[in-house]
């Protein structure tokens, strides 16, 4: 049996998007989750400080994490979840160690939101997707507790100044460079003979945006047709044609694959520069991700270094 050690480098957001994972019931007041259905093959993959991972642990939460099994399936895929699974028992059993409480309100608060933001009720979306809602509860613990403890040990000490911002805003030039960019709107129909009945409709009726609401199938329709501003190459090359109209131009038809548009120009904006204030926020957000990821790695190599663990990679072929 080949045992060997891995390489820590997951960075806390994949640790979070890790779902589907439960665990027993234990004192910080985690859900269990309902183990029926799972595979008796009781071979260890892994060894966390004792705890073990067999097979059937990781495959369950293989095929709950959207995984299917199947040949196509390539080892290094398998093998990078493997050490994601065990790189998050170490983070758990690091929350644990330092008294990491999530509450049930904190639980229920969680399952709200998602109620909120699907618009229907929980266990229905779950059952939908196949997913045992016990064990979704398993799972909503556990990123409460990794999403506490990164916050503590990570998070907060972590911070980006104004001259740190200027720094990289002066040093990346280029990066804030702005091509020439238009708002434009489109009415999109099947036909060409469509198409050529909704141009001369424009010309008695000139309300571009209240034509695009009545005959296009495009799905901005219901905006008028808007498609916001975008510069050449964001869009499939039939959409040049726009770059080359006055403002409140109206092209002719237009063919694509996607059937026969008609444009109209709204506005240009110039080629230009992005000022600090504009690209302030989004300069930040980089360097306190790096700063993050880079601290995050330090401190998972020191939890690492106190952690006894073992990897049989074999088990999984």
């Amino acid at each position: 049996m080949k045992i060997s050690h891995f390489k820590i480098y997951t960075a806390p957001v994949l640790l979070l998007g890790l779902l589907f994972f439960s665990c027993d019931k234990n004192d910080t007041g985690k859900p269990a989750g309902d183990e029926s259905g799972v595979s008796p093959d009781v071979r260890v993959v892994a060894t966390v400080n004792g705890d073990p991972i067999t097979l059937a642990e990781f495959l369950e939460r293989f095929i709950r994490a959207g995984f299917k099994l199947d040949n196509e399936v390539e080892s290094p895929v398998k093998v990078d979840f493997l050490n994601r699974l065990i790189e998050r028992k170490m983070l758990l059993r690091e929350a644990q160690r330092k008294r990491i409480k999530v509450s049930l309100p904190e639980i229920n608060n969680k399952i709200e939101s998602f109620r909120s933001e699907q618009g229907k009720d929980v266990k229905e979306v779950l059952t939908g997707l196949g997913i045992d809602y016990e064990k979704w509860k398993a799972d909503i613990w556990e990123n409460l507790m990794i999403e506490k403890l990164l916050s503590r040990e990570i998070d907060r000490h972590v911070s980006i100044s104004a001259a740190e911002v200027r720094r990289y805003y002066q040093s990346n030039p280029a990066e804030f460079e702005k091509p020439d960019q238009v708002r434009a709107r489109q009415i999109v129909v099947s036909t060409e003979a469509e198409a050529k009945k909704a141009l001369e409709l424009l010309r008695v009726q000139p309300d571009f945006a209240k034509v695009a609401r009545e005959k296009s199938t495009a799905p901005e329709a219901a905006n008028g047709g808007d498609l916001g501003y975008f510069a050449k190459g964001e869009m499939p090359a039939e959409f040049n044609v726009v770059f080359g109209l006055p403002r409140g131009g109206i092209s002719g038809v237009v063919k694509s694959p996607y059937g026969f548009h008609i444009f109209k120009l709204e506005d240009k904006r110039p080629a230009g520069k992005r000022s600090i204030e504009e690209a302030g926020k989004e300069i930040e957000s980089r360097l306190r991700r790096e700063k993050q990821e880079k601290k995050f790695k330090q401190w998972m190599k020191e939890i690492r270094s106190r952690t006894k663990f073992e990897v049989n990679y074999q088990a999984l072929e």
